[in-house]
C-alpha cells in the first residue's frame, strides 16, 4: 500500500485510529470511529501524491450507516466525479488509489 518500502520488503503503512475531522497523509489505514458522530476526512492535496498511492479507511465502530463517513476530494477527483464521496454502508472497508488526474482517486474495495 503506498510508495514507501521498508527494509524488510513491506509496505510502510500508518495506521491511525481517528474519531474526528482529520487530513489524511499517503500510506494511511484509517480506523474511523464513528461512533459518536459524522465527520470529514480529506484526502492528501494532488501535489503530495503520486499514481499508485493509497488510502484505507475502515469503519471500526460499524456505525457509518447512521454517522456517515465523507471523504473530502481536496480538488481532485474521485472515481472521475467532481464530487466528495459519502461512506454511508456500517462496517465498510474503502481502499482509494491515486490514478492520476483524468479519473483521481479510484475505489479499489468496499
Amino acid at each position: 500500500m503506498g510508495r514507501y518500502i521498508t527494509t524488510i520488503g513491506t509496505a510502510g503503512v500508518t495506521n491511525r485510529e481517528i474519531s474526528t475531522t482529520y487530513s489524511a497523509v499517503v500510506n494511511d489505514r484509517i480506523l474511523a470511529n464513528m461512533a459518536s458522530s459524522a465527520y470529514t476526512i480529506t484526502l492528501p492535496a494532488v501535489s503530495s501524491v503520486l499514481v499508485g498511492d493509497t488510502i484505507q479507511i475502515l469503519d471500526i465502530a460499524g456505525n457509518a450507516q447512521s454517522n456517515n463517513i465523507t471523504i473530502g476530494r481536496n480538488s481532485a477527483k474521485i472515481n472521475g466525479a467532481t464530487e466528495n464521496l459519502t461512506i454511508d454502508v456500517s462496517g465498510a472497508i474503502v481502499t482509494l488509489t491515486y490514478s492520476g488526474s483524468t479519473y483521481g482517486w479510484i475505489i479499489g474495495a468496499v
